[in-house]
């Protein structure tokens, strides 16, 4: 087995799981964090570690995610998400904007745009509903719980399997499950009538149990033990592990120099104005040693974690190594930050191995 030596200044690990054809593989993965200001200026932020599991807020089938998993063995393309904050900047808003925009080069941008609602009901007229004037835009995480969605209380089959925590969600005019309308949309189709159903809104990373995640994993493996104890199939999609709404996955990695916009998101910034955070180009340098034999590996960055509360940017490599269950070689991964000064060891105090010169 191969052990990992964690010469940087990164949170890494080592971990055991299967490629997307099922087959056996070691997941190098690492995270490199920064913390940034009001004027977009980055700091390194050490001592982070990996989330190694989903965190909920509650129950994991009944509440949406705290902190998403960063170990996945691999992902299509790349993807973004972000957690936060909506921050009105006067008391008495009745509608915001909140958005996040990235420029990747000069033929390639992005930009996602949320509505920010202060509170609203259904009210019934002799021909339809029609909502009322929205109250005052008040401080609200950027939750699902506050996007369209929910599920009825009397009828466990019947529920909105994109966002099931959400608000909004009606499946029968003539008695609504619910009179509010969701606090958080994304346009330009934004809700008209109670049996609208719309795509839940927001930036944050979405349980596996909710669709289209449910789907992208597949049928589950009857036996897993039959295939090596890989939980899934071929029925899996090769995304199962993205975590983050459709809308927010590339088809090509971050690379350094990508430049982040963020709109009202920032306690300390006005709605009006954009802050602008460049990613960082890192140097990682990445390589196994097998029976003193060094072989170079090539991570990349497929996710991009913003958190607009704690002021936080982390950007997660990963690759994957083959490696069969009975392999019986012993060797090291060795991580390295050409950016920074070699330590004489890694991170566990442990004498570093070296590749040879």
């Amino acid at each position: 087995m191969l052990e990992l030596s964690n010469q940087s200044g990164w949170a890494a690990g080592l971990y055991e799981d299967w490629n997307s054809n099922l087959e056996p593989q070691l997941t190098v993965v690492f995270k490199s964090t920064f913390q940034f200001d009001q004027n977009g200026k980055l700091e390194p932020l050490p001592d982070e570690v990996l989330i190694e599991a989903d965190q909920h807020t509650g129950d994991p089938e009944k509440t949406g995610l705290l902190e998403a998993s960063e170990i996945a063995p691999f992902k299509q393309g790349s993807e973004f998400y972000l957690y936060g904050t909506a921050r009105p900047e006067r008391d008495k808003m009745t509608a915001m904007e909140v958005g996040v925009g990235i420029y990747f080069n000069e033929k390639s941008q992005w930009k996602k745009v949320l509505r920010v609602f202060g509170e609203r009901k259904w009210a019934k007229t002799m021909v339809n509903y029609i909502h009322d004037e929205p109250g005052h835009v008040e401080e609200i995480p950027l939750s699902y719980e506050y996007a369209f969605g929910g599920a009825n209380p009397n009828d466990d089959d019947d529920v909105y399997e994109a966002n099931p925590i959400g608000i909004g969600y009606n499946s029968d005019q003539r008695h609504l499950l619910s009179d509010q309308l969701p606090r958080i949309e994304l346009g330009p189709n934004f809700m008209m009538t109670p049996m609208q159903k719309l795509t839940p809104a927001g930036f944050a990373p979405l349980p596996v149990f909710w669709e289209p995640r449910a789907s992208d994993t597949g049928a589950p493996s009857e036996d897993p033990m039959e295939n090596g104890g890989c939980p899934y199939t071929k029925d899996a999609k090769a995304c199962l592990h993205n975590v983050a709404s459709i809308d927010q996955r590339f088809s090509k990695p971050f690379t350094g120099g990508e430049v982040l916009h963020l709109r009202g998101l920032l306690a300390e910034v006005s709605h009006k104005k954009t802050v602008q955070v460049v990613l960082p180009e890192l140097h990682p340098q990445l390589y196994t040693i097998i029976h003193d034999e060094a072989n170079t590996l090539s991570p990349i960055c497929d996710t991009v974690v913003v958190d607009t509360d704690k002021k936080t940017l982390s950007m997660i490599y990963r690759i994957g190594i083959p490696w069969a269950l009975d392999d019986p070689r012993t060797g090291w991964v060795v991580l390295k930050d050409l950016d920074s000064v070699e330590l004489p060891y890694d991170k566990e105090g442990r004498d570093a191995p070296r590749m040879a010169s």
